[in-house]
């Protein structure tokens, strides 16, 4: 069943999602030695400066071409010619990514060209991220897929090697693109990886955001992906992505001969017995029994709280494919999934929700690319147990007295979120207990 939705309706109202902009920079952070640069007003890169430190309590670091008056009549590229020099002298980065706004679109600039034809030598490149259209999801998307072909073009262009597409000699390397997740995402990623001792390719790596306090302090914070990986990523064997978040990157690789494997986000027991299967497949490794052992915690809460959580009504919104998991997994554990919301509109998201209702023969009501105001007043007729999703989801969770289990990205008003993963066998484990403590308490309220 999907939501109507009011086409008179002219405002958004506690919108589920952010800009391009944001999923952009997301990107860019997890690249080492490397500075976002974004091409608008003081204002934008702010507001994505302010949501990151907020989310990862770290320190970061974003340029801005600080557009003025005068800019939008007449353009800013030389705003990002000073601003490059700059970093240079300041930073010297190994990689300065500019990343557009909706100022910066709207008048007209085509920014991805004129940094392509006054960079030519050096490893600075442009992404589109217009505001106005878009989400964070298709940010993300966009800059994994624009990155990784402007730094393999210029590898390609040093080598005077023309054929942009030649096919290379194939290692046993496994490229991961690991989408808008926290770093203890990351490191449950790299826990099934080595486990299974499979050499992988972090493409992008958010770990550069969850950093020890030590000294001496370091300019760039240590991340596992750098320029020369990127480069290297066309002779991995395949590239494992998850949705729609960096899908295009993994099939640009595939003009190079690296095979890509897009699967749903390994959230819950039968996602991630498929991700480790499919690794097992690739690799020719057996799986080992510290994983089995994994899975069988999993499963060991979820009968340890299944009294707690079985039959609970539940609504679920957020990134499209992490609901799409999520709802897998809510299903597994036995509790009844009332409504879904994607922040991003997509291709696919109704028809995955209508398939996943179809085989446990339930209904769920589908909200797609709308306003978790629109949630709460479908909510005030179809009452839930529990909500999931990121923080913003706390103002229904006010007005309707309904308990919210936050997960994803972002949650700024939780300590030591990052660090927990959502993902994996562990990540089951993870969110099962956090599930049933969460009801339990306000049982007993």
């Amino acid at each position: 069943m999907q939501s109507n939705v009011d086409l008179k309706k002219s405002i958004t109202i506690n919108p589920p999602y952010m800009n391009q902009l944001m999923g952009g920079v997301f990107a860019s952070l997890g690249i080492y030695k490397t500075i976002p640069l974004v091409h608008g007003s003081l204002g934008c890169a702010n507001y994505v400066k302010h949501i990151l430190v907020e989310h990862f309590k770290e320190p970061l670091e974003i340029a801005t071409t600080g557009f003025y008056e005068s800019n939008a009549i007449c353009g800013g590229i030389d705003n990002i010619v000073k601003a490059v020099e700059n970093i240079e002298l300041s930073k010297n980065p190994e990689l300065i990514v500019v990343l557009t706004t909706g100022l910066s679109e709207t008048i007209g600039e085509d920014v991805k060209s004129e940094v392509k034809k006054r960079y030519v030598n050096k490893n600075i490149m442009a992404v589109n991220t217009p505001s106005y259209i878009g989400t964070h999801i298709d940010g993300y998307n966009n800059a994994v897929k624009s990155i990784i072909e402007g730094i393999l073009e210029k590898n390609s262009s040093s080598k005077k090697n023309k054929t942009k597409t030649t096919k290379t000699t194939k290692n046993e390397v496994i490229n991961i693109i690991h989408g808008v997740v926290n770093p203890g995402d990351v490191r449950e990623l790299e826990h099934i990886f080595k486990t299974l001792d499979i050499m992988y390719n972090l493409l992008m790596d958010i770990k550069s955001m969850d950093r020890p306090l030590r000294l001496p302090k370091e300019e760039y914070p240590k991340c596992d992906t750098t320029v020369d990986n990127i480069k290297n990523s066309i002779n991995s064997k395949a590239t494992i992505s998850f949705g729609m978040e960096g899908i295009d990157g993994a099939k640009y690789l595939k003009k190079f001969g690296v095979e890509s494997y897009n699967l749903k986000f390994p959230i819950g027991i039968e996602n991630t017995d498929n991700l480790i299967k499919t690794l097992s497949k690739i690799s020719g490794k057996e799986i080992p029994d510290e994983l089995w052992d994994d899975r069988g915690y999993a499963l060991d809460a979820m009968v340890d709280t299944n009294h707690i959580v079985r039959n609970k009504k539940v609504a679920i919104y957020g990134d499209p494919d992490k609901v799409i998991a999520l709802v897998d997994f809510a299903y597994e554990v036995g509790m009844d999934v009332v409504a879904v919301l994607s922040n991003t509109n997509t291709k696919y998201f109704t028809k995955k929700i209508n398939s996943i209702a179809k085989h446990n023969d339930k209904n769920i009501a589908i909200v797609e690319g709308g306003d978790l105001y629109e949630l709460q007043n479908f909510l005030k007729s179809h009452p839930v147990d529990l909500l999931i999703g990121d923080y913003r989801g706390k103002y229904v969770a006010d007005a309707l007295d309904i308990p919210l289990l936050k997960v994803g990205f972002p949650v700024i008003d939780r300590y030591g979120h990052t660090k927990k993963a959502m993902i994996g066998y562990n990540g089951a484990l993870t969110i099962i207990n956090d599930i049933a403590n969460l009801l339990v308490s306000i049982d007993g309220k």
